[in-house]
């Protein structure tokens, strides 16, 4: 299918293709909407999908991830049709079709085709996710282009940020790779940028191969800002590289302090030359707000994956929760609480007539169910 709501802030190709949302259907908790939501979030660096050995194996990467219990999880050195040790195929996409899980993929990297029939080569970062990406962009940071022999710094893309919907929350989700020179100086400019992007949200999680560990002082900022997943909660090292032999903690997932983190483990797999980082967490609808305008949001998103019969009961929906945005704005509950009780009577009524898909309908309801309690 296709993703309708990506801004593109690079000129490079961006990969996205979305699975059913009924994915979403199969991993929300059973629960109140006042209630916490526990999720697992983590990062892998999967080394194109090829093992410890060396040997392309995406079945074993699949099962690594699968294992995890990952609900939302950055990947590294990703491979789409990049060259033969990954055989030139599209990795995410074919893992995202493996877990049953959405996938945005941001380049770093895109190259003409050896043959001009076949699609660019591509290599760089992505996400996996079981939840909506209802927003997703790859920005650019200062990099050494491995592609020139004499490198000089420069802007290039390849740092990820997505925002996920997670039953009436919202996070936004980062994907980088740090520069893997001895010499800092790179990764020094790169953590400047990075939290220069992050800094425009609240509630983020922020993973990826940072090669270096966490006492860098060129990481400094990052772990001044963010809760580290590992150390919150172990005393332990917890060395995720290399797979054979681990001796260093590169791999780290971050989160804003206002993420309650409730366990982090380091998942022991020869699926790749590092081990992926998972971390549990709760979520607290309150704390991470949903409003009107994410609606709107989600609505195009599921217009755009075939979840609406025609666009005309997309647009009324969208009609009614621009009123409800502005609404919110102004802080006028009983005219939010109004509308909202309009929404949900024009939702039911779509889902009669059979214009909009019962997934969908639940996901809208749901939402908006959340929000009148929110304004009640």
């Amino acid at each position: 299918m296709r993703q309708w709501f990506i801004w593109l802030m690079t000129a490079a190709t961006i990969l996205f293709i979305p699975l059913s949302v009924s994915a979403q259907r199969d991993n929300e908790n059973e629960m109140n909407m006042s209630n916490e939501l526990e999720i697992t979030v983590g990062t892998y660096n999967i080394q194109a999908g090829m093992n410890n050995d060396g040997k392309y194996d995406l079945d074993s990467t699949a099962e690594t991830i699968r294992k995890s219990g990952a609900d939302i999880i950055g990947l590294n050195e990703v491979d789409v049709h990049w060259g033969s040790r990954s055989e030139f195929d599209n990795v995410v996409k074919i893992l995202a079709n493996k877990l049953g899980m959405e996938y945005f993929f941001a380049p770093i990297y895109n190259l003409d085709p050896s043959n001009p029939e076949d699609p660019n080569r591509q290599y760089g970062v992505a996400i996996l996710s079981k939840y909506p990406i209802v927003h997703a962009e790859n920005h650019y940071m200062t990099r050494l282009s491995t592609q020139d022999p004499d490198p000089s710094p420069q802007l290039m893309p390849g740092f990820l940020q997505a925002q996920i919907h997670i039953n009436g929350a919202d996070v936004w989700f980062y994907v980088t790779h740090l520069d893997y020179r001895k010499d800092p100086y790179i990764r020094e400019m790169q953590v400047e940028e990075m939290l220069g992007i992050i800094s425009e949200h609240d509630h983020n999680i922020l993973v990826g191969d940072m090669n270096a560990e966490p006492d860098a002082p060129e990481l400094a900022p990052l772990f001044q800002t963010f809760q580290d997943a590992w150390a919150s909660i172990h005393d332990s090292p917890g060395y995720t590289f290399p797979a054979d032999d681990p001796v260093k903690r590169i791999d780290n997932v971050l989160l804003s302090p206002d993420i309650e983190i409730q366990s982090s483990q380091v998942i022991e797999s020869l699926a790749s030359d590092h081990f992926p980082v998972v971390a549990n967490l709760i979520l607290t609808p309150e704390e991470h707000p949903f409003n009107a305008s994410g609606m709107k949001k989600l609505v195009d998103y599921l217009l755009d994956n075939g979840e609406f019969t025609n666009n005309e009961s997309a647009l009324a929906l969208k009609i009614h929760l621009t009123s409800v945005s502005y609404y919110e704005q102004k802080a006028q509950a009983n005219k939010v609480v109004k509308h909202m009780i309009g929404f949900k009577r024009l939702l039911e009524h779509q889902q009669a007539e059979k214009v909009i898909s019962d997934d969908a309908y639940e996901i809208l309801k749901t939402d908006a169910d959340y929000l009148l309690n929110k304004w009640q």
